[in-house]
This record gives C-alpha cells, structure tokens and sequence, in this order.
C-alpha cells in the first residue's frame, strides 16, 4: 500500500503502452491497488481522461470496502495514495469534492467508530494541526498569523509527520511549542495513520487543548474529525472545500478583506483573509545575476509553483501565444517533477527550446531574477506572486477568485459588475494588481509589458506600492483570525 506520493513508474512509457497496462490491471483479480494508482496517474498525466477516471472509481471503491470492513490504516493509506494520483493533479474545486464524495460517508462513518467524547476544555488553547512540520505555502502563512498574534492567544503546532529543522528554528522564533509524533515509538518500523492520529488526540488532552485546527489538507481530515481529535473542531484551507461533517464546529476559507463568508457546495465558510505578503528575503544581487546569467534569452519570463498548477490548457495556451509573440523570451517553471503534459502543450506550441524546467528552487531567489511573474489560472500563485513583487517584478494576474488579484478584489469586483461578463478594461485598471479577463487579454498585456518599458514601470511602482500596503498591515489578519477562532469555540462550547 502506498502511503505517500504516488511516483509514476512510467514516465517513459507512451499514452498507448500506459493505457494497454492500465486495461490489464483493471481487468486483473485480485486487484493490484498500487499499480492501477500509478496507472492511473501516468494516464491522468498523459490526457488519458477516460482511463484515469476508471482507475480513480476503482480505487475508491478500494476505499470504501476498507472503511467498511473496519479497516481504518489501509482505508487512510489508500486515501493518501488516490489523493497523490488522482486529486491534487486537477487544481479545480469541482474535482476535489467530486472525487472526496465518493468516500466521504464512509471514512466518517468509520472514524465515528473510533470516537471519543473529550472532556470539556480548562484552558482557550488553540492546536494547530499540520501533517508534516515543512516550510511550504500554508506553514509561512500560519507563521505570519502566529508571529502577529495577540500576546493572550495560547497556541501550538501538532505534527503528526516528520519535522524539518527550518520549520522547528522558525516555530521557536515564534516562541511556539511544537509537538511531533515521537518517531522513537516506532522502534525502527514506520508507524500507520491510526497510531498518529490516537496519539495526535491523547496529547491534545493532555495538554488540554480547546479547539483544534486542521490546516489546509482535506486527506486524513475526515476520519480525524469523526473521531474527536479535540472538543472544538475547525477545519481551515487555504485551496478547496471537499471536508464537511457534523462534527466540525468551525470552517474557515480566504477570501477579500470585505467578505465575511463563502458558501461552497451548501456549506457557508467564514472568510479570513490571509496574508500572502511575507516579509521581503531579498537575494544578493551577485547571486541574482549568477542565476539570471544561466538563462541565454534577453527576456526571462517565469512562473512558481506547483506543476499541477501550471498544467492549465488556457494559461498554457496564452504562454506559448507569449512566447511565439516575443522570440527573445524565455520562460522558466517549476515543479517537484517534470510534467509531461506540461512539455507537450510547449512542443506543440514550437515554443519548447525556451522553456526551462527548473525543479523545486530557492523561490525569492529565482523570482527576483525575472523580468516578468506570470501568474497561474484559474488558480493562482499565491505566495510566490507576491515574492516577484517583493523583488520588483512586475505581475500579470486574472480576474478570478483563486488569484492574487481575486483573493483582494473579486467580491468588491463582482459587487460592482454584477457578473464577470460585465467587467471592462477601466474597471480592472483601478485597482493596483494588473489582471487580464481571458486569455487573449492575459497573452496581450503581457506582451504590452514586454515591449513597452513606461507600461512596464508604470505597473511595477503600482503592484510595489501595493505590496508594500500589504507587508504594514499584517497584524490586522491575525486579530480577525483569532477573533474568528474565538467566536468558533464559544459557540460550540455553550451548545
């Protein structure tokens, strides 16, 4: 059973060879569940929809016959593993709930069987719980709200993985105890998601924690939460929306500043802006150049994040529509692993020998060498946009709600609008995130900013004071974060 990341074993394999082994593995009884997921991935990868989709429905059948059969460490195993092969690939919000609905019943049904009644609380401490203590998008954002947090708010961290130094010196910087699961209990042989998650709830207790937040990841979240991790019970994300169940008390989404809740799939969700503006970390300007200098083209045009992220057919297309506009850019991505889609839709478009695969980098560092950020849609880039900012990089958005722009502006937009076929030019241009309605247009102003220097420093200085907005008003976050937090466990704890 594969328990972590799926690796695709056959990356070199052509769509046909990766469809013939998939059929025979579907076809094979008994089912081998590792291979049809690694199958079924690679065949996600390779625009095989309809084999992907019969793989995703067979191992979450998997699923639920261990959730039925009481089998709670192979039934969260195989979760994580359809999680890394089939869901986290299509950053769509649609995707994910479709995809968690097929076994969330289920896992609820089986964590309830696991359940315990905590004992009402002594203590308003606050356990936030992340699966592995890394440094990644979510933890600097939990950082930046701790470091601002009212000196009365009592919180920890929970960590049911691994830790890595750089997130434990940051923690304690913060003056924030964290508890990981003690590996030393395993003597030698890695311990399943049962153990952590009894231990997770034990420790709560002993440390008579009041309310316990689940960040950001839906995989493991349900099971957890049917079983009672902590009295109060919050479930926050920073992306989708797959995890609802009675026994969560509080759900907490990003949204703008003015927005107060969110309703997805029947479910309202207080909003609590997030800031996505870290403190600048500006590289030497010796070892931006070095960088910059590995690049052979005049222009260097990038994007940061995921490969998931960026294997969007309608941004795709408007970076190749980019790069066939201006032969003297070249473009460099990121991701934890190459993307064959990725390198296909580049291929096809002529523009491949400019585009640079540059794996999992020192993101300040590589954002302040580009000329220009180019910001994933229709979900954007988050904190790695506003690094590029940081450095003095201009930024092209898109007006949606998942974006740079969006997550300040879109309800104040659409309240203006009415809908986003109302939107015009003018409207956009008022605020201070250059932001493009469709793909012509994002394809378009980008060039603009290639080619026209004043349009070009005019956006930088818009989008730097804006960041620099942004970096002074910090603390504003935190203080609603944890009101909302508060209002939360108050409510639950008087019903």
């Amino acid at each position: 059973m594969a328990s972590g990341p799926v690796r695709t074993a056959q990356a070199g394999a052509s769509r046909e060879e990766v469809a013939a082994r998939l059929d025979a593995a579907l076809a094979a009884r008994p089912a081998d569940f590792n291979a049809i997921c690694q199958l079924g991935a690679a065949a996600q990868r390779l625009g095989l929809a309809g084999h992907a989709a019969r793989a995703l429905a067979k191992t979450s059948q998997f699923i639920v016959d261990m959730c039925r059969s009481g089998n709670a460490e192979l039934a969260l195993q195989a979760e994580n593993a359809v999680y890394h092969a089939f869901v986290r690939s299509h950053e769509i919000e649609e995707h994910y709930e479709s995809a968690f609905s097929l076994w969330r019943e289920p896992m609820a049904a089986l964590g309830r069987s696991r359940a315990a009644v905590p004992a009402r609380p002594a203590t308003r401490t606050i356990g936030f719980v992340l699966p592995s203590g890394v440094v990644l998008g979510h933890t600097e954002v939990l950082f930046r709200l701790l470091e601002a947090r009212d000196a009365a708010v009592d919180a920890r961290i929970y960590v049911f993985g691994g830790c890595n130094a750089d997130f434990l010196q940051r923690a304690r910087k913060l003056a924030v105890t964290v508890v990981a699961y003690p590996e030393s209990r395993t003597g030698g042989t890695p311990a399943g998601y049962l153990p952590r998650l009894e231990w997770l709830r034990d420790c709560m207790r002993q440390d008579g924690v009041a309310t316990a937040v689940w960040v950001s990841t839906p995989v493991i979240a349900t099971f957890a939460f049917a079983m009672r991790i902590a009295p109060v019970q919050v479930f926050w994300t920073l992306r989708y929306h797959p995890v609802r169940l009675p026994e969560i008390d509080g759900y907490i989404t990003y949204g703008s500043w003015n927005e107060s809740e969110r309703v997805f799939h029947g479910q309202a969700w207080s909003v609590c802006p997030v800031p996505l503006a870290l403190d600048p970390r500006l590289p030497a300007p010796a070892d931006v150049a070095a960088l910059r200098a590995r690049f052979p083209e005049k222009c260097l045009l990038g994007t940061l994040a995921r490969e998931e992220k960026i294997h969007s057919a309608d941004f795709l297309a408007s970076v190749v529509e980019i790069l066939r506009r201006h032969p003297e850019c070249g473009y460099a991505w990121t991701g934890q692993s190459r993307h064959a889609g990725i390198d296909e839709a580049f291929r096809a478009g002529g523009v491949h020998e400019r585009c640079h695969f540059v794996g999992w980098v020192d993101t300040p560092l590589y954002a302040a060498a580009l000329d220009l950020f180019l910001e994933t849609f229709p979900l954007g880039c988050g904190i790695t946009g506003y690094q590029a900012l940081a450095a003095g990089v201009p930024l092209l958005s898109f007006a949606l709600p998942n974006t740079v722009f969006g997550m300040q502006y879109w309800r104040e937009l659409m309240d203006k609008a009415g809908t986003p076929a109302n939107l015009t030019r003018e409207m956009l241009d008022a605020y201070p995130v250059l932001s493009a309605r469709d793909g012509a247009e994002y394809a378009a102003l980008a060039s603009r900013l290639v080619a026209d220097a004043a349009f070009r420093e005019e956006w930088k200085a818009r989008e730097s004071r804006f960041f620099a907005e942004e970096i002074a008003g910090i603390a504003r976050y935190s203080r609603r974060f944890f009101d909302t937090l508060a209002a939360v466990a108050a409510k639950a704890l008087q019903s």
